[in-house]
């Protein structure tokens, strides 16, 4: 999800780091949580979705470098992504109170990204929302512009 980043925004926006625990190359699909919470409420509230499965994506995947120079852009600065050592993560997240679960189904998640990054096409969201998904371009200026507070 966009909002994953979020998780990062003093880092990114005070020191001009973007981390990630896999390659800067790896491409994800990021998809906003706003979008994906009306596209719900279209599928709970119109006839015609039972039984259906519907995959959400946003917009073509993005490398972890593009999405640090989009938010750079937004917050009008220059942010660099930085490769943190999977272990180094693992630590960090178990210090700060995540479970061993959590942080065991995120490692192998994270080597999935690391493999095979996460594609999708964002028709099927386009058609629910009946309109285009929210750009990460978009999502950035709204979460990280200087008037963002």
């Amino acid at each position: 999800y966009m909002q994953n980043v979020l998780a990062h925004r003093r880092r990114i926006l005070e020191d001009g780091i973007y981390p990630v625990p896999y390659s800067a190359k790896t491409r994800l699909a990021l998809v906003d949580l706003v979008d994906v919470g009306e596209t719900a409420a279209t599928v709970l509230l119109e006839t015609g979705h039972k039984d259906a499965v519907y995959e959400l994506t946003g917009e073509a995947g993005m490398t972890q470098t593009e999405v640090a120079a989009v938010l750079g852009h937004a917050a009008g600065r220059t942010v660099m992504v930085e490769e943190t050592a999977v272990e180094d993560w693992r630590r960090q997240a178990i210090a700060g109170g995540m479970g061993r679960y959590q942080v065991d189904t995120l490692t192998r998640m994270f080597a999935y990204y690391d493999a095979h990054g996460l594609t999708g096409n964002p028709n099927v969201l386009r058609w629910l929302l009946g309109r285009e998904p929210t750009s990460f371009a978009s999502f950035a200026r709204r979460e990280f512009s200087p008037e963002s507070g």
